[in-house]
């Protein structure tokens, strides 16, 4: 890869990450919009067609123009708050894997400035494994889905531990801690060597507590519900005021900016959707680079392409 400042060209190194986020990825990020609100879209058309007729009855009934303003300020506070929320936990769930990788690389200098090459490079690479299986585990559980090629390297890595198929995340955590005990009473591990590596696994631990806490706590659903009701109520009266002055098209592109502008707050406030599309973040990227780092090239994760381009998510 090659960066042009200027008259000059600088050779990046093949890791490195993309200087800027191209714009190429735009419309895909648009086209999965579309797809996930196919059917906010479709009741959305619906809805306006229908209305163009009944524009005497929903003057009466419906639509005051002094109602508007008010109605306008209720929706962007809580679209507003709402939407924070979903970036928040968003940016929480990434600044938590950050921590991950970073206790996984920590977790692979202290065992190779602990334990003798020579003598125990058996249990090393054993406890380097376990770390790179809990974390692809800690994968799968978040998002409770796995591409079938994933799932066949997750289950060789789980076959040359000796596991079972059905291992769990918090078995893998204990097999690796009386590991860390079986070395200890042989003598291979001293007292500030155990706990440089419990020091690690602690940290570790404490990020996958926050991941968990974060895919098990949503925003509390009547929020949700309410938060959408108030969009499609001032959408749809903003669409027919604008339809009262003549301009229906100018009314449903602000009616659809807002449902937009909701269903946005929405799916990213679900970081680890199962689809990998672009609101949730490169899960597998992450877990790729942690096994690049921490296993050699012969590891069942070996030959799995990994993406430096930080707009493709998958």
């Amino acid at each position: 890869m090659v960066a042009e400042i200027g008259d000059q060209a600088i050779a990046l190194h093949p890791g490195a990450p993309a200087p800027h986020v191209a714009r190429i990825h735009y419309p895909r990020v648009v086209l999965q919009l579309l797809v996930r609100m196919r059917l906010d879209l479709l009741v959305m058309v619906g809805l306006c067609l229908a209305s163009m007729g009944l524009k005497s009855f929903l003057a009466a009934t419906f639509v005051h123009t002094t109602a508007l303003p008010m109605l306008g300020i209720a929706v962007s506070i809580f679209v507003g708050f709402r939407n924070t929320q979903a970036i928040n936990r968003w940016w929480e769930a990434r600044s938590l894997w950050g921590a991950v990788v970073n206790q996984s690389r920590h977790w692979r200098d202290v065992l190779l400035a602990l334990l003798d090459p020579a003598a125990q490079a058996g249990p090393r690479q054993r406890l380097l494994r376990l770390q790179v299986l809990a974390v692809w585990l800690l994968n799968l559980e978040l998002r409770n889905y796995g591409l079938r090629i994933q799932r066949q390297r997750v289950l060789r890595l789980v076959a040359d531990l000796g596991l079972a198929a059905d291992v769990t995340l918090q078995q893998v955590s204990v097999a690796r801690s009386e590991l860390l005990r079986r070395l200890h009473a042989q003598g291979a591990l001293s007292d500030l060597g155990l706990d440089a590596l419990l020091r690690s696994s602690e940290a570790f631990t404490t990020a996958l507590g926050g991941l968990q806490k974060i895919r098990n706590t949503p925003i509390p659903p009547a929020y949700d519900v309410f938060v959408r009701l108030i969009c499609w109520l001032y959408g749809y009266a903003l669409f027919y005021e604008f339809t009262r002055s003549d301009a229906p098209l100018t009314g449903a592109c602000l009616f659809l900016g807002f449902l937009v502008a909701e269903r946005i707050g929405a799916y990213v406030e679900g970081p680890f959707d199962r689809d990998g599309s672009s609101f949730s973040l490169p899960l597998n990227q992450i877990c790729l680079g942690i096994s690049r780092d921490l296993l050699d090239d012969d590891s069942p994760f070996a030959d799995l392409p990994l993406c430096h381009d930080p707009s493709t998510w998958t």
